[in-house]
């Protein structure tokens, strides 16, 4: 794979970075050649880890919500937006979203809020969305998104309609899977560091777990300014994320 021919060759840097965050969800074998698993994954129009968590959610029971959490995550735009003005205000009215997991649980709790504020209506109401400082925007490209995985699914023989109900643990797991890259531990000055690196980051000030300490997270990206900031985080038992990362992480080094 090292050896084709591109137009605008990408540094071997970060070629080989990308083939081990392929090989770290099972996509590629020893070999780099595609598994299974990788076929499957290439079938979704995601990032590699979002796909990689729909399909550990099949094996979790949790494929609905998945769909609903990765579709906001991979819309254009974001859902949650401040202005200055009336960043406190804000914030109190997305509080009833807030879930002691984090960020992705989080959005599933906003998304399942709205479809309760829609249901019955025959036409667009935006006041509910300004009213708590989201992004309508987002939900309807979301729920674009969500039915064209659900297609995908079908092709895959997976029931995108199975639910795990309010069994967060296993929605977190799921996540954890594709995830598996994006990975800290807490340290004892309150930082996380890297699981997979040795970058020291911090918790967005816009995330739920902000003000939490929890041995273990997973986040989407990370925010480079002043600090080094993961947003979009959820905590995750430590004991889990080493179990599905360690003997990976040891041959590829």
């Amino acid at each position: 794979m090292e050896d084709l021919s591109f137009l605008d060759s990408p540094e071997p840097d970060a070629l080989i970075s990308a083939l081990k965050a392929l090989w770290l969800l099972g996509a590629l074998d020893n070999e780099k050649s595609l598994t299974d698993l990788g076929r499957a994954i290439a079938l979704f129009p995601l990032e590699p880890c979002y796909a990689r968590a729909i399909l550990a959610a099949k094996d979790y029971g949790c494929v609905s919500e998945m769909l609903d959490i990765v579709s906001i995550l991979s819309a254009s735009s974001k859902l949650f937006f401040d202005t200055t003005e009336q960043r406190d205000t804000a914030t109190e009215a997305r509080r009833r979203f807030r879930h002691s997991s984090g960020d992705h649980l989080t959005i599933l709790n906003a998304v399942r809020s709205y479809r309760e504020s829609v249901r019955g209506q025959t036409k667009r109401s935006p006041d509910w969305c300004r009213a708590h400082f989201l992004n309508e925007r987002t939900f309807l490209e979301a729920s674009q998104i969500c039915h064209q995985l659900q297609a995908i699914c079908d092709r895959l023989q997976i029931d995108w309609k199975t639910s795990c109900g309010d069994k967060e643990d296993v929605l977190l797991r799921s996540l954890a899977h594709g995830l598996i890259q994006n990975t800290a531990l807490l340290q004892s000055d309150g930082c996380y560091k890297q699981i997979m690196g040795a970058t020291v980051v911090k918790i967005h000030p816009g995330s739920a777990l902000v003000d939490k300490k929890t041995p273990a997270i997973i986040y989407d990206e990370l925010i480079y300014t002043s600090q080094i900031y993961a947003r979009g985080v959820s905590w995750i038992p430590k004991s889990f994320i080493l179990s599905i990362g360690t003997m990976r992480q040891r041959s590829v080094g």
